[in-house]
């Protein structure tokens, strides 16, 4: 039974859905409209992937795709009130959900195995557990799902789909490889 797990797992292609700005920071919110100190991927996210031969997908960003930049800095509350919004999220998480179900079921050789979605830390629409919430600085982090992510999850259940979510910060991207490791374990991935 053990050789025939091996050989399934040998024939598996891993892969994860990153959000938009782990791998693209360019497109992330810049205060008095200055590039991020670093523009191009999280690097440590992208050594670990590449260690453990982890797959990419990007998934969009919601903000950038809306809003472009510069733009100001929102919370939950007020990406919920902006008109239109909600319904771009919705379309783009529809998409993202249709990507990730062709993945999972149309790849045989290799079957190609979701392992999960990372979010990011403190992100109105793409956090697992730390969405600002409130109006302007009278904001604070609750736990919950950022607003593109809460109707992600919503997509991918519909789909049938059972994939994880976590987050990651930018502060804490150095510390990716020990955080996907120990979220692994614990969903038996």
């Amino acid at each position: 039974m053990k050789q025939k797990e091996a050989k399934a797992a040998a024939n598996e292609a891993k892969v994860i859905a990153l959000a938009h700005c782990l791998l693209n920071q360019a497109t992330r919110w810049r205060q008095n409209n200055e590039m991020p100190k670093a523009s191009g991927p999280a690097k440590e996210v992208i050594e670990t992937l590449f260690t453990q031969k982890i797959g990419v997908i990007q998934l969009p960003c919601p903000e950038f795709t809306f809003c472009g930049n510069p733009r100001p800095p929102r919370t939950k509350d007020e990406y919920e009130n902006l008109p239109g919004f909600r319904q771009h999220c919705e379309r783009l998480a529809e998409k993202s959900a249709g990507e990730l179900k062709a993945l999972a079921t149309m790849g045989n050789a290799p079957r190609i195995r979701v392992l999960a979605i990372i979010g990011v830390e403190h992100s109105p629409t793409c956090s697992v557990n730390s969405a600002p919430r409130g109006v302007g600085c009278k904001a604070e982090y609750a736990n919950e799902m950022g607003l593109f992510f809460e109707i992600l999850g919503k997509e991918i259940e519909k789909s049938g789909l059972k994939i994880p979510f976590m987050e990651t910060g930018f502060r804490k991207s150095v510390d990716f490889g020990k955080q996907l490791d120990e979220f692994l374990k614990c969903k038996d991935l």
